[in-house]
């Protein structure tokens, strides 16, 4: 599969999981909070648990890291969109729709580069009554590597003021470090 289209898969799949989650679907992160009540996203990294359930524990393992990356790329591109956002309403080109559709596709294209990079921090089974497992995969990625893959995005497709662009990127993490 040509990069290209890997990232056109990417994309599509980050908007279905948008529409989604803003449509009022359960994530499945929702169903199993409590044995994972302290792995949460930090200052330093997105984290996320993902659930996945097969009659192969492999399987179930792919399912689980697959669902929690789908998570973490959800929350990544939310920040992302919120500093892009920003960025725009500090550079006083808000009212440009073209503009902010382009910075909202390179905010795509880095969350979608970026993921390459997660990592499993650990796996935990379960073999259920009917010889089913469940797994869990507790995945992160780190939120720098986030921002810079976005940061150098933009800086491919458009001229950003750098300086600007890493004040919006502290002020949004040090707002969402604090909820």
């Amino acid at each position: 599969m040509k990069k290209k289209d890997f990232n056109i898969l990417i994309q599509l799949l980050l908007s279905a999981v948008l529409c989604l989650s803003m449509a009022g679907c359960k994530t499945g992160s929702n169903y199993f909070r409590e044995p994972f009540a302290d792995y949460r996203s930090d200052a330093l990294f997105f984290r996320s648990v993902g659930q996945g359930n097969d009659s192969d524990i492999q399987r179930a393992k792919s399912k689980a890291t697959h669902d929690a990356k789908v998570e973490i790329a959800r929350n990544a591109h939310s920040v992302c969109h919120q500093i892009v956002l920003d960025y725009i309403n500090q550079t006083g080109n808000n009212n440009n729709i073209n503009t902010e559709e382009q910075f909202i596709s390179v905010s795509m294209e880095s969350v979608s580069e970026s993921m390459v990079n997660v990592i499993v921090e650990d796996t935990v089974y379960k073999k259920n009554k009917d010889n089913t497992y469940t797994c869990y995969a507790m995945v992160k990625v780190q939120k720098s590597n986030v921002f810079e893959t976005l940061e150098n995005h933009l800086q491919d497709k458009k001229d950003i003021n750098t300086e600007l662009f890493k004040q919006v990127v502290d002020r949004v993490v040090n707002q969402i470090n604090t909820k």
